[in-house]
């Protein structure tokens, strides 16, 4: 188990406005610049020069039909000479280029370490775009039959919901609140395009995608750029002494490519029994929890955690990682989502920034944004960086970010606290 005796700090970040179509950003390196030079406003004595590392965090290609487009960000950022990688891990691009960028400061090697993420996903209609990302599923057996996520999660979603008696209408809830949350978050794509407040009705009469995911159940495609700073503390301390946060806990795990194959697994059968995960549960995702639990010190996640920022590419796929997380089981996991617990005003609010739902999904720059949101929650930046203190959450201490990718293929968990 990795130690945390190397305390890793989140001094600042910020994201383009997501959009399908213009942001005002429409290249890469020009957005970038302008989430640098937000995070510069907010934390003035912040410099380019003080990095000593950069991750880039991008999915895929086939969008910008640029190979290596993270160097074209780095020369316009005038970064030479700088050490930089990029990292790709399918949805959990963003959590894995975090985490990548935490361990690199928890082992002494690097002090300040600059994370950009993106994806430019306007430049292909939404049917290219979802034939893209099923490239991320296995193209021998399952894209050539048809197969894209709306599907591979509408097959899963179908059967775990009748398992845990959860109805389509409970997953409507979710998708009503992270949109509605988006209202108040000027750059979420929803509040920029729909601009609207839904109800459950709304869900359950959008068109049918995939049985029994609607459309409004669905994530946004997205084109948006996100930054973020992870630090040591003691340049935490110099630079942002008072609105600081800290990785107190983080896990990264993985599951099969094909949900098929998770039956009767022998790695998951060694760690949890016969039987799980089946083909729906999300065991990176419990995985990786367990881990950033342990790290953190959570004993009872709904008790020690006061919010979450979580990979809600589908609202069903937010049911069952509250699940996988722990904050409810099979026979209590319907009534709590039915019990509106996670709301602004429940006693764990999840996606009060709007999530993947409300805010958007530009795969690189997903997982930062949640990582973003969740810091300006602790910081207590909310009032000045959503439009009103509606979505602010109460004091909050501790809070949750998840990263998500391929079918739960690949899931960090981080925990971050107020200093």
């Amino acid at each position: 188990m990795i130690s945390m005796s190397r305390k890793v700090c989140i001094i600042g970040g910020a994201t383009t406005p997501f959009d399908y179509g213009p942001t005002g950003f429409e290249s890469i390196e020009g957005g970038a610049a302008e989430c640098i030079k937000e995070t510069q406003q907010d934390i003035p004595e912040f410099s380019l020069r003080d990095l000593d590392l950069m991750v880039y965090s991008h999915f895929s290609v086939h969008f910008s039909h640029q190979l290596s487009s993270e160097w074209i960000i780095h020369d316009h950022l005038g970064l030479v000479g700088l050490p930089h990688y990029r990292v790709e891990n399918g949805g959990n691009t963003g959590g894995s280029a975090l985490y990548a960028a935490a361990l690199a400061v928890m082992s002494g090697h690097h002090d300040v370490v600059g994370i950009v993420g993106w994806e430019t996903m306007d430049t292909v209609s939404q049917s290219q775009g979802s034939e893209f990302i099923a490239m991320a599923s296995d193209i021998r057996y399952e894209l050539m039959v048809g197969g894209i996520y709306p599907i591979y999660y509408a097959a899963m979603a179908n059967k775990w919901m009748k398992e845990n008696k959860v109805t389509e209408e409970d997953v409507a809830m979710i998708a009503v609140k992270n949109k509605n949350n988006a209202m108040d978050n000027p750059k979420a794509q929803w509040y920029r395009n729909d601009h609207k407040y839904i109800t459950v009705d709304d869900v359950m009469n959008s068109r049918l995608m995939s049985y029994p995911i609607k459309k409004y159940d669905c994530c946004l495609m997205t084109r948006g750029v996100a930054f973020l700073i992870v630090c040591s503390e003691k340049y935490a301390k110099k630079i942002n002494p008072d609105h600081y946060v800290t990785i107190d806990g983080m896990g990264l795990s993985s599951c099969t490519i094909r949900a098929g194959d998770r039956l009767n697994n022998p790695g998951w059968k060694e760690r949890y029994g016969p039987g799980y995960p089946e083909m729906t549960e999300f065991a990176a995702c419990r995985n990786s929890a367990e881990r950033a639990y342990k790290m953190a010190g959570i004993k009872d996640p709904v008790k020690d955690i006061d919010f979450g920022e979580i990979h809600d590419a589908f609202s069903t796929s937010e049911a069952q990682i509250y699940k996988a997380l722990g904050l409810a089981d099979q026979n209590t996991i319907a009534q709590f989502i039915r019990d509106e617990r996670t709301s602004v005003n429940g006693d764990i609010p999840m996606n009060p920034g709007g999530g993947l739902l409300g805010y958007g999904h530009p795969v690189g720059a997903t997982g930062l944004m949640s990582t973003i949101e969740c810091y300006y929650q602790l910081a207590g930046m909310i009032p000045q960086k959503h439009l009103s203190r509606k979505t602010e959450v109460p004091n909050p201490e501790c809070g949750i970010v998840n990263s998500h990718a391929g079918t739960g293929t690949s899931i960090s968990n981080f925990i971050l606290r107020r200093h």
